[in-house]
């Protein structure tokens, strides 16, 4: 950054700008002007983003480690005087705090737009042609590196469509008293750092749909068993499956001596579970099976989903990741794949049968 800025500064001095380039601080993190006025680099770290005044310039900000604690950091910088804060960024997936400020740009902010389209109009030369081949020729990197858009992320693992088709379903959801109706319901612990979530569904003709979202955070256990046992009487769920990993062990435990095993059932998250989480609410968002309630809870669900990462190891075993932010660690996510594995498969499994297949390719 600050290399652009000395270059800046010398066209300015050739063009007559005098002082442009004398410097009285010049060195690895800061440029200072003899005339007055410097310009300071920070590594992106909410911890160093502080206790300074001023513009603060955000550069590739979707690209940030912990864009929350980055903003909780730097956005104080300029509320002193006639200071502004700018951000900008590639796009890196329909995902982040980068993704929600461009979707629904928050009051008092102005959003532009400058794809290489554009840059091209207006003068600068740049073969498109020669960007295409920067990408591999994967068009999907074009129109995010190039384009401006927030495309699915890389290695996202349900596409971003299929969560916006779950979440602008239109129609009635049937009476929770319908006929062949069950409801089941998901439980994933947190107790400092996480939210403990708990989901219900509500399951009718191998469709889901989520008619709770409730969540709790630095909240003692006895306070979340009462939590869940409101929610029980007022929507009784037929099986919870609750994450009996860490700290979810002793919660676990205490709920199947309350309800018994027949309807909680702790689960042990091994990367064979969460595979077979993850890829059951894949199959459910795959057949159209999903609907995910409107308002502010469906935003988060979806939003915790399209942060959900297949990641291969070097040791070539399939992860499912959530990133950690303020707003937890997929939590609500978590608990709606609990809630699902109660609920069963969107669509019968083809199992091997006893009659032999013949193909012929």
């Amino acid at each position: 950054m600050l290399a652009k800025a000395r270059a800046h500064a010398n066209v300015l001095a050739a063009l007559g700008y005098a002082g442009a380039d004398r410097f009285e601080v010049d060195n690895a993190t800061e440029l200072a002007w003899r005339g007055g006025g410097r310009i300071v680099a920070l590594p992106a770290n909410p911890r160093t983003a502080r206790s300074f005044t001023g513009d603060v310039w955000l550069d590739e900000f979707a690209y940030h480690h912990d864009p929350e604690g980055i903003r909780d950091g730097a956005f104080p910088i300029a509320t002193r005087g006639d200071w502004r804060v700018r951000v900008f960024s590639t796009p890196n997936g329909a995902r982040g705090l980068f993704h929600d400020w461009c979707s629904a740009t928050p009051a008092g902010w102005a959003l532009h737009r400058v794809s290489a389209a554009d840059a091209i109009r207006e003068g600068l030369p740049l073969d498109p042609a020669l960007l295409h081949q920067l990408c591999g020729g994967d068009e999907r990197l074009y129109r995010q590196w190039y384009g401006c858009e927030f495309t699915d992320a890389d290695q996202q693992y349900i596409p971003g469509a299929w969560l916006d088709r779950a979440a602008g379903w239109s129609g009635e959801m049937p009476a929770l008293d319908t006929e062949g109706l069950t409801l089941h319901a998901g439980l994933d612990v947190g107790r400092v750092h996480d939210l403990t979530a708990l989901v219900i569904v509500a399951v009718l003709g191998r469709v889901a749909w989520v008619v709770a979202v409730l969540t709790c955070a630095r909240t003692k256990f006895s306070e979340q068993k009462t939590m869940i046992a409101r929610a029980r009487t007022l929507l009784p769920w037929e099986t919870l499956h609750v994450d009996a990993g860490g700290l979810g062990s002793q919660l676990a435990e205490e709920l199947v001596e309350l309800y018994g095993e027949e309807e909680v059932v702790p689960v042990h998250f091994t990367p064979l579970v969460k595979e077979e989480l993850a890829t059951r609410a894949f199959r459910y968002l795959a057949a159209d099976h999903l609907r995910l309630p409107h308002g502010a809870e469906g935003d988060l669900l979806r939003a915790e989903g399209k942060a959900v990462r297949r990641v291969v190891s070097k040791a070539g075993h399939v992860l499912y990741e959530a990133p950690r932010t303020a707003g937890g660690h997929g939590d609500r996510w978590t608990a709606l794949t609990l809630a699902l594995k109660g609920a069963g498969e969107p669509t019968p499994l083809r199992l091997v049968g006893d009659r032999p297949l013949l193909a012929v390719a």
